[in-house]
């Protein structure tokens, strides 16, 4: 049984924002994309966009002469300690579940989708209480565990999934206290309240309790969580059960709630030893069934036909060859997959790690974990151009994976390939800071 819990959050001060450095900033000015999607450039017009944008903390600069003990990780902790001193940062002096919406455009609709921001219990796979669906990659965590090693915070929140459609919390949220609306520069509308009486609270553990939570994104802080928790625990035997670092920060969203939107994430490969098109399209032609595709557009029209039972990938090939991959029937396909976790002869990323990275161009796990052959894309338009430029060798395309496929694959304590999923938006950083110092 899952366990999310109020806290006693830090949040940027609002009305310090509005009067200094720059009359009228807001959260807008502050807050970043998550940590993994901040390009070179996104970080420099993040540190110019305000003194105070947690870009510092998460994904600070690196500085000629950094040592040991003196790097952007130490730097982080000063900069988070001095905004709190400094009023910039306040700490909420009751716990509370934060409410908080994000209104988008998607595929042609507009949609809102509601969620919950709290603290849940650290636990392994294996007790069944938070489920991971995905694989992870080694960099990332080490890169995170140092700046949770020397800030003691939580600046992004956990994206996790429940059984339900949102409406079990009518009444909490209808209750809650608007803290802050804004507007992102993507056009995206964000809304946050709080949620911090008795009643409403008690509401929310009675729903809660019962049920599995399955992380949607964030596997990679999930992990550094508890790897920190663990240290934690060595360092002090005898610490309370209700230990801060005994959780993490996570955002909780309904499987079923109208604004849940999955993307796919599309595979570019480079740097293949002696990377051969033909003898990729030969081997192809042995599993699948190439059709051809005048552009990326129908191309990826055509992907969308793919019917329930259907798994078809996407391809672009140099000089300019478009086609869909229709996994053939007529093969037996298990034998392939009988070393490889539960569910995966039936989930079109296994599909393509299996039996075209892994089977035809030699990209196995080891090579997967350290990204030695692979990019992952959310556009695929940019991949197109990076083959035909001769930065990359292939492009494949992937449709979005389906909610209910993540939950099945998590219930069978099976893992997805890394970046399976792409749940959109993403949940900014540094709205609710999760202190696990005190």
């Amino acid at each position: 049984m899952a366990d999310f819990r109020p806290f006693k959050s830090l949040t940027y001060n609002l009305e310090r924002l509005r009067t200094t450095p720059a009359a009228g900033a807001g959260l807008a000015d502050v807050l970043t994309e998550p940590y993994d999607k901040i390009t070179p450039a996104m970080q420099a017009a993040y540190y110019d966009r305000h003194e105070h944008n947690i870009v510092r903390i998460i994904l600070g600069r690196e500085e000629p002469g950094d040592y040991d003990q003196r790097n952007k990780y130490t730097r982080a902790a000063e900069c988070l300690r001095a905004w709190e001193e400094a009023g910039v940062l306040v700490r909420h002096e009751r716990p509370a579940i934060f409410s908080y919406e994000q209104t988008f455009q998607a595929g042609g609709r507009t949609l809102t989708r509601r969620a919950l921001i709290g603290r849940v219990r650290l636990s392994r796979p294996e007790e069944g209480m938070v489920l991971p669906h995905e694989r992870t990659l080694s960099k990332p965590k080490a890169d995170r565990l140092s700046l949770l090693r020397h800030t003691r915070a939580h600046f992004g929140q956990i994206f996790l999934l429940y059984p339900g459609d949102g409406s079990e919390f009518e009444a909490p949220r209808a209750g809650a206290e608007p803290l802050a609306a804004w507007k992102d520069e993507a056009g995206i509308a964000h809304r946050l309240s709080v949620i911090d009486t008795t009643a409403a609270l008690a509401a929310i553990k009675d729903v809660l309790h019962p049920l599995t939570f399955y992380i949607a994104d964030g596997h990679h802080r999930y992990e550094t969580g508890l790897n920190y928790r663990d240290e934690m625990r060595e360092k002090y035997p005898n610490h309370s059960s209700d230990a801060p670092f005994e959780f993490t920060m996570a955002t909780l969203v309904a499987m079923d709630d109208p604004g849940l939107v999955v993307l796919p994430t599309h595979r570019l490969v480079h740097h293949v030893a002696n990377f051969d098109p033909a003898a990729l399209g030969r081997g192809l032609g042995e599993w699948f069934q190439l059709e051809p595709a005048a552009n990326l557009d129908a191309l990826q029209a055509r992907m969308a036909q793919a019917g329930r039972d259907d798994h078809w990938l996407g391809m672009f090939l140099p000089p300019g060859e478009f086609a869909v991959l229709k996994l053939r029937r007529d093969r037996d396909r298990k034998p392939l997959f009988a070393g490889q976790p539960p569910l995966w002869e039936n989930l079109d990323v296994a599909i393509l790690h299996t039996m075209v990275l892994e089977k035809l161009l030699g990209i196995d796990e080891a090579r997967l974990r350290e990204e030695s052959n692979l990019h992952y894309l959310r556009e695929a338009a940019p991949g197109v151009e990076r083959v035909r430029a001769g930065e990359a060798q292939a492009l494949f395309l992937l449709n979005p994976t389906p909610v209910r496929l993540v939950q099945a694959i998590a219930d069978a304590r099976s893992r997805m390939p890394q970046k399976s999923t792409d749940f959109y938006p993403k949940l900014p950083t540094g709205m609710t800071i999760y202190d696990v110092a005190v």
